[in-house]
Parts: C-alpha cells; structure tokens; sequence
C-alpha cells in the first residue's frame, strides 16, 4: 500500500505544482485509504453474498426437508383416516344388521302379542256368551217367577174374593 502512496504522490507532484508536500501526501493517503476500503467492500459484500447463497441453499435444502416430511405425514394421517372410515364402515354395516334383528326380533314380539290378543279376544267372546246364556236364564227365571208371583196374587185375590162372598152370601 505505501508503494501505491508514493507512486501516486510522484506522479501528482510532477503534474500539478505542489505548495505543501505534507498535504499531498495526506491527500494521497485518503485517497488510497478510501479506494482500499471500497475494494475490500466490495470483497466483503462478495464473501457475504456467497455467504448468503450458501445458507439460502441450505435453508432451501432445509425447507425441501421439511416439505418431503410433512408429506410423508400427511400420507400417514391419510392412511390412518381411511382406516378409520373403513373401521366405522364395518361399525355401520354391524350396527345395521344388530337394528336389523332387533326389527326381527320386534316384530316377532308384536305378531306373538297379536296372536296372544286374538286368543284373548276369543276367550272374552266364549265369557260374553257364557254371561249372555246366564242373562238368558236369569230373564226366564225371573219371567217365570214373575208369572209365579203373578198367578199366586191372582189366586190369593180370587180366594180372598171368593171367601168373602161366601162370608157375605153365605
């Protein structure tokens, strides 16, 4: 670097007059300085920017993982949900034939209790007949106990009548 600065110290004295030589050669040295400092900018934004591509690859390749893995999660959970539909397809399909004999079942119990309700109603109809006949009987029982009674006050006006004529008239 310092040969920079006194090659561009001699060349700018032998261009230009120079009035204080400890000027030019602060001049100099900035300048040199600020050139030197932009370059090794330059360097440092060079380093940084591979930097940069370096660990932008790597979170890309990072990203890439992630992606794959939840990929292969989601296929699992895939998996697993069809498996679970499958699991309440077969419950579906169980649980209808379980409602399907109970309906059997059921229905086996109501026409059991229609035949049982048949038989019942038979038996009432052979009770009412059986009080029908009695009521029967009881009406002629009682219509001739009603001509009993009857042709007994007949008897006891006609012997009440005939004993006291025969008082009166005889």
């Amino acid at each position: 670097m310092s040969e920079i600065i006194e090659l561009l110290e001699h060349e700018l004295e032998t261009a230009v007059e120079v009035k204080d030589r400890r000027a030019l050669h602060r001049y100099v040295t900035i300048l040199v300085d600020r050139v030197v400092s932009r370059s090794e900018h330059a360097a440092a934004e060079t380093r940084l920017e591979q930097k940069l591509d370096t660990e932008l690859g790597a979170l890309r390749s990072d990203v890439q993982t992630i992606a794959e893995r939840m990929e292969q999660g989601f296929a699992r959970m895939d998996e697993r949900f069809a498996a679970m539909d499958k699991r309440f397809e077969d419950m579906q399909t169980q649980m209808d034939r379980r409602f399907e004999q109970v309906d059997k079942r059921f229905e086996d119990m109501q026409a059991q209790m229609e035949r049982r309700f048949e038989q019942v109603d038979k038996r009432f109809e052979q009770v009412d007949k059986r009080f029908e006949d009695v009521n029967k009987r009881f009406d002629d029982v009682n219509k001739r106990f009603g001509m009993l009674v009857g042709l007994t006050t007949t008897f006891f006006v006609v012997l009440a009548g005939l004993m006291t004529a025969l008082r009166i008239f005889g």
